[in-house]
């Protein structure tokens, strides 16, 4: 890690930190050095290969977690915080200015109704595995992934997602020093009708 990514995901815990004590991004029982736990979790996703000039979306992404860590970590990716509460959307394009992050772009609106094309989708515990994926193959071009960081017994979410869509093909790998681990979800083969093609250049989004 560089030492303007540390100082940039320094900052972006002191920003949650100061901002959740109005809007709640995360629990308010978070102690000080929690904030910091939480980006450092988040940094699993940065490690997964996403290559330059990919685009990925961060599925409900509250304060900004896994999208900001992944956009300070991999500047030349694409990376989508979409969120349906306009007040974090607000707080992330905050964070977005004082981080000077080019490669974010804040978008509030439902995931159902997320406009681009990705490649990969992220998440962090926000849906079930079969609402994430729901999500992921509206908007994703068939090779991609979707990665979600998860716990617990995950059985009964599995079982969910192979009914609705048995080719899905689903991948844990632990994460070091956690109870949780990252879930993959990729499809065995493209959906009929569905083309791969290169995502748009997205717009710089207008402060909301």
């Amino acid at each position: 890690m560089q030492s303007c990514q540390q100082e940039k995901l320094q900052s972006y815990a002191k920003l949650l930190q100061n901002y959740n004590q109005r809007l709640n991004l995360l629990s308010r029982r978070t102690m000080p050095e929690g904030f910091l736990g939480h980006i450092q979790e988040c940094l699993v996703f940065a490690e997964l290969g996403f290559s330059p000039g990919s685009s990925l979306a961060d599925w409900g992404t509250g304060g900004g977690l896994p999208a900001i860590p992944i956009a300070v970590m991999l500047p030349d990716v694409k990376v989508y915080a979409v969120d349906a509460v306009q007040k974090k959307i607000r707080a992330v394009n905050v964070f977005k200015r004082k981080l000077s992050l080019p490669n974010l772009y804040p978008w509030h609106g439902r995931a159902e109704d997320f406009p681009f094309t990705i490649q990969h989708s992220v998440s962090r515990a926000t849906a079930s595995l079969r609402v994430l994926w729901d999500w992921h193959t509206h908007a994703a071009t068939p090779e991609g992934s979707l990665y979600c960081l998860k716990g617990g017994d995950m059985s009964r979410e599995q079982e969910d997602l192979a009914a609705a869509y048995p080719k899905a093909k689903i991948k844990l790998r632990p994460v070091q020093d956690s109870l949780r681990f990252v879930v993959q979800i990729r499809s065995f083969s493209p959906p009929a009708g569905r083309e791969s093609r290169e995502p748009p250049s997205p717009r710089e989004p207008s402060a909301q």
